[in-house]
């Protein structure tokens, strides 16, 4: 099954490239980019692999990527990754402040 990065998700992982680059170094920034994206694949084949997150919209899923959190839906043409938000944060507040922003 395919998987499909939307242009809000790939703004998170831009978002969280240039935190960590500015933090730490490009390199620790590609590594945990990358370790993100690598879960990709997996939910495009097993999109049953998260947990519900019906509160963030009808059909949305959670699933980890270490500190983060990967939010996607299943479609018809295969899995939409929706938003990447650092786990530890106010999921419901990210959620809301990205449509506010849209």
């Amino acid at each position: 099954m395919n998987y499909r990065v939307s242009a809000a998700a790939q703004r998170d992982l831009d978002e969280i490239f240039v935190y960590w680059a500015k933090r730490a170094s490009l390199e620790v920034a590609d590594r945990l980019v990358d370790s993100i994206s690598e879960r990709f694949w997996l939910l495009g084949e097993y999109p049953a692999a998260g947990k519900p997150s019906g509160n963030m919209g009808r059909g949305v899923k959670c699933f980890p990527a270490g500190k983060y959190l990967i939010y996607y839906r299943k479609t018809r043409r295969g899995t939409d990754i929706l938003h990447i938000f650092y786990g530890a944060r106010n999921q419901g507040h990210a959620f809301g402040r990205v449509k506010r922003r849209k």
